[in-house]
């Protein structure tokens, strides 16, 4: 048996030493070095793939980052100016004072036949389309560019923009935005050439303008804080598409005169004891005009009494009020319609109408609007559900 070498044994079995943990400054300062810089790259590489930025070559300094925001804000800014630009571009302009000579050009000296039933001379002003009205001129009332400019913010679909006003002596002309091939809502009730033909041949047509007026009326008393006082058949137009209706005679009220006793009188729109325009006497016009669109008959006409042997007069207000009390709604209104219409639409129709008309208590136009296109909304719901299916085709031929 071999002995082992003295001291090999004492070698062997002493144990391995523990490797140092002191390092010479050298080693440890190099270390901290690479350890930085494998921090760094990889700060900069999880930077760069969060946010976007190209990890090498950018640099830290804050010169390009500036240089990109005010890019940024400069086209932010132009694409704001543009947007502000093309906004006041799409405005209307506002009403302009025309001279009287540019009017008298645009009727032929005024020897143009008027259109709308003698309402207004159709011409053009400037390369619109507008309808002219004649109104005697309120004394006193300052016709300006200001005066103007404040009726003309009034916007509202159901309102025809004024484009510009005129005066000259006792008169003013004021010019209305038309429509393509608009008409008054008088002649399209009832003809000029054929009183028996009616544009409006169908219930929801008639409840359409209905709607429309009774809105763009609302909106003049509770928007505009401005009365109408012209309301009438006369001073509606209807267009295509839809046979919408808006308002002209709009600022009316404050140039021109008022009506005077004796056409007040006569006239079936003007409230019992009306003189100023108000708005009590928009909404009385406006509940005869209402009647007079479901009728289809004119608001006052001439009856034969053969009794008295006397012509006497006869009010829609009247032959409304006996319908509604006799139970006789549905032989009332117009029967050009053919017997097809909602009879208890037309009846609520009939009595808001009459509400309108009283002596006392009238409703705000608010409730009238809110009534009104509440029956137009339910009248679109029956004309859906009665209407004629077209989904489908008929042949004939033998089995």
């Amino acid at each position: 048996m071999c002995k082992p070498r003295p001291g090999s044994g004492a070698a062997a079995s002493r144990p391995a030493a523990a490797p140092s943990s002191r390092r010479s400054p050298s080693n440890s300062s190099s270390a901290k070095r690479r350890l930085a810089a494998a921090g760094d790259s990889s700060a900069t590489a999880f930077t760069s793939s969060y946010s976007g930025a190209a990890p090498s070559g950018a640099g830290t300094g804050s010169g390009p980052r500036r240089g990109a925001t005010s890019s940024s804000s400069a086209s932010s800014a132009s694409s704001g100016r543009a947007s502000l630009a093309a906004a006041r571009a799409s405005l209307p302009d506002p009403p302009v004072l025309y001279p009287f000579q540019e009017l008298a050009a645009a009727t032929n000296s005024f020897l143009a036949k008027r259109a709308g039933g003698g309402a207004y001379w159709l011409c053009s002003l400037r390369g619109r389309d507008a309808a002219l009205v004649q109104l005697p001129r309120r004394p006193g009332a300052a016709v300006d560019a200001a005066a103007l400019a404040r009726v003309g913010r009034y916007h509202h679909t159901s309102l025809a923009r004024l484009l510009g006003a005129c005066p000259a002596g006792a008169h003013l002309y004021l010019a209305y935005e038309l429509p393509p091939g608009a008409a008054t809502l008088a002649a399209c009730l009832r003809g000029p050439r054929n009183p028996g033909f009616t544009a409006l041949r169908t219930w929801v047509s008639r409840v359409q303008v209905a709607a429309d007026v009774a809105q763009g009326l609302e909106y003049v008393h509770h928007h505009a804080g401005a009365v109408h006082g012209r309301v009438s058949p006369s001073a509606v137009v209807v267009s295509d598409p839809g046979l919408r209706a808006r308002f002209t005679h709009l600022g009316a009220a404050e140039f021109a005169a008022p009506a005077d006793a004796r056409e007040a009188g006569e006239s079936p729109y003007a409230a019992p004891g009306s003189g100023e325009p108000s708005r009590e006497a928009d909404v009385y016009a406006f509940g005869v005009l209402l009647l007079e669109l479901l009728s289809g008959e004119e608001p006052a006409r001439y009856r034969f009494d053969r009794g008295s042997k006397e012509f006497l007069r006869v009010s829609v207000l009247e032959t409304a009020a006996a319908a509604v009390a006799g139970g006789s709604v549905r032989g009332w209104v117009d029967r050009r319609l053919g017997d097809s219409f909602p009879v208890a639409a037309a009846e609520r129709l009939v009595e808001v109408a009459l509400r309108c008309a009283s002596a006392e208590n009238r409703p705000d136009m608010t409730w009238v609007a809110g009534k009104v296109s509440k029956v137009y909304l339910e009248s679109r719901a029956w004309e859906q559900k009665v209407q004629v299916p077209t989904e489908f085709s008929v042949s004939v031929a033998p089995r």
